[in-house]
């Protein structure tokens, strides 16, 4: 796959209950409840963030590997309240396949809303030439073991601190 294949701004994507949107400067009140909870960052690269200058620096970040073709990250939006909930994203793309990673503010686990969203960016996946994604998912994560395999991702290896689960497209 060609990094020209990314959009080159972010689509919006509608489920049933949200809305995946780009990531904007005034979601940084919602995204403390992704970012700064501890217990949602536990199994992310980062700890979870203390400062404002930690959120600025993220929706920056968010932007440049759009326009970059690094990454593609979606806010996700519930629509009957506007409160971004969490994101979704695709990153580390080589040879037509990426890995897919997300997070959700722990007010709004097993209620079905994540596996909702990620069926929406399973579904547009192909389109920017993608034909397998993985997740890598830390070593005790059972959540998000479980919600993967429902998406039918399979358990592929690991290295002892993390799992590797792929789903071909």
């Amino acid at each position: 796959m060609t990094m020209r294949r990314l959009p080159r701004s972010l689509p919006m994507l509608e489920t049933k209950r949200l809305l995946l949107r780009s990531v904007k400067l005034g979601d940084i009140a919602d995204l403390t409840a992704v970012y700064g909870d501890p217990e949602v960052m536990r199994y992310a690269s980062d700890p979870a963030f203390t400062i404002d200058d930690e959120y600025l620096q993220t929706v920056a970040s968010i932007e440049r590997n759009l326009v970059e073709d690094v990454a593609i990250e979606w806010g996700v939006v519930l629509k009957s309240n506007g409160v971004m909930i969490g994101v979704v994203g695709l990153h580390n793309f080589a040879g037509g396949q990426a890995e897919i990673g997300c997070l959700l503010a722990k007010a709004y686990w097993v209620r079905g809303l994540m596996r909702e969203a990620l069926l929406a960016v399973l579904d547009v996946a192909p389109g920017v030439g993608l034909a397998r994604l993985d997740a890598e998912i830390d070593v005790g994560n059972g959540r998000s073991e479980r919600l993967f395999s429902g998406l039918g991702f399979v358990h592929i290896g690991g290295d002892g601190e993390s799992a590797v689960w792929m789903k071909t497209l």
